[in-house]
């Protein structure tokens, strides 16, 4: 096993999109290389993931555009819990009218939807090695 590897299969990452669809594959995809996921369906289920566990997860895959608790303000939250936490936003909007307000603290990266599974692994990897 390589050492790339075995470091996935110790990373944990969080999910949320409102989108079953797009949960149920990016927790396959994320599964099959090797990391454990978690899966929330909106910001309030993300924010109670993370604050149950803060130092547990490794990176968290984010969909800006949700009902309930969008996710700029879930970005924003979950940065007051764990700064540090790489975080990489997903939409259907270009980056940068996704990404605008969000200047004080810069996402580790982006993915417009939709995308491709080798852009999803390239971004995942990219994130985790901040």
């Amino acid at each position: 096993m390589s050492g790339e590897h075995s470091r996935a299969v110790a990373s944990r990452v969080l999910v949320v999109d409102d989108e079953a669809a797009v949960r149920s594959v990016l927790v396959r995809a994320l599964v099959l290389w090797g990391y454990e996921v978690d899966a929330a369906h909106d910001g309030e289920a993300a924010l109670a993931h993370l604050s149950r566990l803060p130092d547990g997860y490794a990176c968290v895959l984010l969909d800006l555009t949700m009902p309930g608790i969008g996710g700029e303000a879930t970005y924003r939250e979950l940065k007051q819990i764990k700064p540090d936490v790489p975080v990489v936003l997903m939409s259907g909007y270009a980056p940068e009218a996704a990404i605008a307000s969000l200047s004080e603290h810069p996402p580790a990266g982006f993915l417009q939807k939709p995308f491709d599974i080798k852009t999803l692994r390239a971004t995942v990897q990219s994130a985790l090695a901040i």
